[in-house]
């Protein structure tokens, strides 16, 4: 299979060649495969086209644009994560049909919907499991994206990481084993009935 070749602007920004620069599927399609009515698709699609006007996003373009919203912190390694979740099928950049449809879980889906979708984010070495490692991985490029601002009174250390990330995995890790597997996370998840309505909470707030 031949490799996409990607070259860089001034600004050290990815440009996509013009054979994958994307068009999005009929309004019809996008309605079908998504839980968005026909206006709420076009004011979506208008957004992503200001941001992104070739159609498709690379990792580096992603990043500039996060970068945006988080200008005290760094958004590297988080934008990272997130963006191989929106990048489904592994082509180094994401379309707006590959947007609209994590949109479509995350603000319509059921709660196993929207709770498989966050596993698979923190599912960063895609092997099905969680460790204490993800945990702690997850939540530093959390830490960083933030800002050492958002943190003057209580300064964020490795060993806070550690601390943190272990106080939740031992909350999850209900069998002892070491790991976390996608059955693990939903049962804990759906007992938890303030966390259950902090990810309602979030997913009212994301159209």
């Amino acid at each position: 299979m031949q490799r996409t070749q990607f070259t860089k602007n001034d600004d050290n920004l990815m440009i996509l060649p013009p054979d994958i620069r994307k068009v999005p599927k009929s309004l019809e399609e996008i309605v079908r495969i998504t839980k968005f009515s026909k206006s709420e698709i076009r004011l979506l699609y208008k957004g992503f086209k200001q941001e992104c006007p070739s159609g498709a996003v690379t990792e580096p373009e992603f990043q500039a644009i996060y970068s945006h919203f988080f200008p005290h912190g760094n958004c590297q390694n988080y934008t990272r994560f997130l963006f191989r979740a929106l990048d489904r099928r592994k082509r180094m950049y994401f379309t707006f049909e590959d947007y609209i449809q994590t949109l479509s879980v995350l603000v319509r889906g059921s709660i196993k919907e929207r709770l498989h979708w966050i596993f698979c984010l923190y599912d960063i070495y895609d092997d099905g499991v969680l460790t204490k490692q993800t945990f702690a991985t997850i939540l530093r490029s959390i830490y960083d994206l933030l800002g050492p601002n958002m943190f003057i009174h209580q300064p964020i250390t490795d060993e806070t990481i550690e601390k943190h990330s272990a106080l939740i995995f031992d909350k999850l890790d209900l069998h002892h084993s070491g790991t976390i597997d996608l059955d693990d996370f939903e049962n804990y998840c759906l007992r938890n009935e303030q966390l259950i309505e902090t990810i309602d909470s979030l997913s009212s707030n994301l159209v």
